[in-house]
């Protein structure tokens, strides 16, 4: 790399500079000398047009300034005999640009219209033209610069466009400066390739037996044939690789699905060949894969090819194994995600040509992490290659599978002829998928969930294709998993309304905090208030309340559930916290607990901390769960959860009871203290038969077992009759009050507020 100055575009290296300098000696003296001489001879033309001052001041400013110019020139003239080297070239032409910009600068003090053109033409003459370094002429060009525009400015009275001479001046030179340094640079750099050149010129001509040997030694195979297709040279490594001339004339040229060429008829067309990779073969057929390349050369006056031929064999090989681990998933040996999705294309082209139907089939191990976490990895990863090969023997070969990453698989079954081809492939996979897998001397249950989407009936495009199917699978986990769902249109419906539950959830996180709102459970014999329900309320920036009901989707949600009831579980004890202070007796707070905490082994002492940080009591807590919780996996951490709560003395309340799922097993094996029974069954009790039979059947119930009962949603004096004469505990509902703001709770709690309308 050449090492030159960024600012002068000069040789770093002082020695470099002076051997340049010291080569360009005789050009550079020529350039003095023809300066000097045109100096003398136009100055002198100029004093000639000087006599137009004749009469004025400036004719005796003017004539003697011009006259030492003259005399100057003709002096550095008679000095260039002198000029030995580059430091006498510099100085007497240091001397020059001296004496001329001082005499100059008297002349333009006319501030005419030729001084003008002066101004500029003199520096850029000093900057461009005088034979010396960069400092030479940079330093002259700005120092000229600086005495021509005093002497232009210097008498009164003074330029009314002297700011902008001086800023044009100040531009000048700094685009001179830019001129000068790359001009430097440019001129260095074509001496330094001349002097390489010249280098490697003699070293060839010195060195032709090195040269024969070089072309002998190289690693890469190098023949020279002629243009009628004889091999007129070839090196060691073509000898080693290619054989004999004979062995080289008898190689063909394979090139894609072209038939096969002979490769010096390939070679004496005559054009350049730029490393192109084709295979060929020799007369035992064998095929290699390498590298041709080719050009046209002059060999002692005769036209001749010089071809390489590079055997990238191995390498060739390497590649189709890197591009094959690249599509393949390591562990099962399947397709992998990006070897799935560029099928997919292909199939559903395949698909549009031919007509019929395809599908994609998302399959998902379910409880793969509970297996991972009581069986091991290896127990794990000994489940994804099974399913991977059960996959392989349920499919048609033409089936495309992949393992699309963690415990997903896929499949794209084609060539359908309707629903009935598609189930029998779907119940031939979960037969063999479900099927229990022997490892390490124990069974392992293996279940799937499947979604299923069609092409094209379900979508047109490969992206929204997959995008049903994942819907297809989410309800199938969500509806009992071990099971195969298709999609349908109300599916992608229930899909878009979760998913604004939750955009709706995370906007009220940021912009509308959820707080809780408190609506006042009554007992039902005397109308006291014994407690409050803290219900979910988000209150929009313009006033507006956001209900559970439009979020609903995100309790149970494994990030928004939770967040949402941290903030409502501290904002509830920031609450009690400060009516107890207050001397407020407000009995308890029920507060709803989602199953995205009860299902997490740390909740009790998540809980249980923050009540002792806001120092309330537990017993003023109520925990109100739904029977959900009590279904599918985890049930032993639920039960452990709820047991250690009830044992801090908070009470568990079963909320909407009979709605769910729940046995009467879950009443004995829970530490249930209430059961809350569903405003759906309150809410019809007169009028329809079966509601009032549930809600007794409820009431006798609880009465057997010893637990309280809250009725929800009572709104009519005779729900309310109903209840008290069934035995019900206690009731809440809009026949006393709606949900209301923190601070209006203490009304509530007046010993004659609903003592009249109970």
């Amino acid at each position: 790399m050449i090492a030159l100055s960024r600012i002068s575009g000069e040789f770093h290296s002082p020695e470099r500079e002076a051997a340049f300098q010291a080569d360009r000696l005789p050009e550079s003296r020529r350039h003095a000398h023809l300066l000097f001489a045109l100096s003398a001879l136009l100055n002198t033309l100029f004093l000639l047009s000087d006599w137009r001052f004749a009469g004025t001041a400036h004719f005796w400013v003017a004539v003697p300034a011009r006259l030492v110019v003259v005399f100057w020139s003709l002096v550095s003239l008679g000095l260039c005999r002198y000029m030995h080297s580059f430091k006498a070239v510099e100085r007497i032409c240091f001397a020059w640009q001296c004496v001329t910009a001082i005499g100059v600068a008297f002349l333009v003090s006319s501030r005419s219209d030729i001084a003008i053109f002066v101004l500029v033409m003199l520096p850029l003459v000093f900057y461009l033209v005088v034979p010396t370094s960069f400092r030479g002429n940079v330093g002259g060009g700005l120092g000229c610069g600086v005495a021509l525009l005093i002497g232009y400015l210097a008498p009164a009275p003074l330029s009314p466009t002297m700011p902008g001479m001086i800023m044009a001046v100040l531009m000048l030179h700094c685009g001179m400066w830019i001129a000068i340094a790359r001009t430097n640079r440019l001129q260095r750099m074509e001496w330094t390739a001349s002097q390489d050149a010249q280098a490697a010129r003699v070293a060839l001509a010195a060195n032709g037996e090195a040269l024969e040997r070089l072309f002998m030694t190289v690693p890469l195979p190098l023949i020279v044939i002629r243009d009628d297709g004889t091999v007129l040279r070839m090196n060691d490594s073509a000898t080693r690789n290619l054989g004999t001339a004979d062995d080289v004339a008898r190689l063909a040229l394979i090139v894609d699905h072209a038939p096969p060429l002979r490769l010096l008829d390939r070679l004496t067309r005559g054009d350049s060949i730029d490393n192109d990779e084709c295979c060929l073969a020799n007369d035992e057929g064998i095929i290699r894969d390498v590298l041709l390349g080719a050009r046209p050369i002059l060999l002692a006056g005769e036209q001749c090819i010089l071809a390489s031929i590079v055997d990238i064999t191995d390498r060739k090989q390497a590649e189709r194994h890197l591009a094959h681990l690249a599509m393949t998933d390591a562990l099962t040996g399947l397709a992998n995600r990006s070897h799935f999705m560029a099928s997919l294309m292909q199939a559903a082209q395949s698909t549009e040509r031919s007509g019929g139907q395809m599908a994609v089939v998302l399959i998902d191990v379910d409880e793969f992490k509970r297996i991972n976490d009581s069986a091991g990895h290896d127990a794990g990863d000994a489940l994804l290659c099974a399913v991977a090969e059960r996959l392989r023997d349920s499919v048609r070969p033409a089936d495309m599978i992949a393992r699309m990453g963690g415990d997903e698989f896929a499949v794209i079954p084609t060539r359908l002829r309707g629903l009935a081809d598609l189930d029998t492939i779907l119940s031939r996979m979960i037969a063999r998928l479900h099927m229990p897998l022997r490892h390490g001397g124990r069974d392992i249950d293996c279940r799937v969930s499947m979604g299923v989407a069609l092409y094209p009936d379900h979508a047109g495009d490969m992206i929204d294709l997959m995008k049903h199917a994942d819907i297809a699978l989410y309800e199938a986990k969500n509806s009992g998993r071990g099971r195969a769902c298709l999609f349908e249109p109300s599916l992608l419906e229930s899909w878009q309304t979760e998913a604004r539950m939750l955009e709706r959830a995370r906007d009220a996180l940021a912009h509308a905090q959820p707080v809780p709102w408190y609506q006042p459970k009554v007992d039902l014999q005397d109308g006291r208030v014994i407690g409050f329900e803290a219900l979910l309320r988000c209150v929009r920036p313009d006033g507006t309340l956001m209900m559970p009901d439009q979020i609903l989707a995100a309790f149970e949600h494994p990030e928004l559930g939770r967040k949402i009831t941290e903030r409502m579980i501290d904002q509830v004890l920031a609450d009690c916290r400060a009516w107890t202070s207050a001397g407020i007796d407000f009995g308890h707070v029920a507060v709803n607990v989602p199953g995205v905490e009860l299902h997490d082994r740390a909740f009790p002492d998540r809980l249980l901390a923050r009540l002792a940080h806001a120092d309330v009591e537990p017993r003023r807590i109520e925990l109100e769960v739904t029977e959900s919780v009590f279904l599918g996996r985890n049930v032993d951490v639920v039960e452990r959860n709820l047991q250690r709560l009830s044992q801090s003395g908070m009470a568990i309340a079963l909320d909407d009871f009979g709605t769910g799922y729940a046995s009467l097993s879950h009443l004995k094996q829970f530490p249930i203290d209430v059961i809350k029974i569903d405003k759906g069954f309150v809410r019809d009790l007169e009028t329809d038969p079966d509601d009032a039979a549930i809600v007794r059947t409820v009431l006798n119930l609880a009465y057997s077992l010893g637990v309280k009962t809250v009725a929800e949603g009572v709104e009519t004096i005779e729900q309310l009759e109903y209840l008290r004469s069934g035995g019900c505990h206690y009731g809440q509902g809009y026949y006393w009050s709606a949900a209301v703001p923190a601070s209006q709770l203490p009304s509530f709690l007046e010993p004659s507020r609903f003592a009249r309308r109970s």
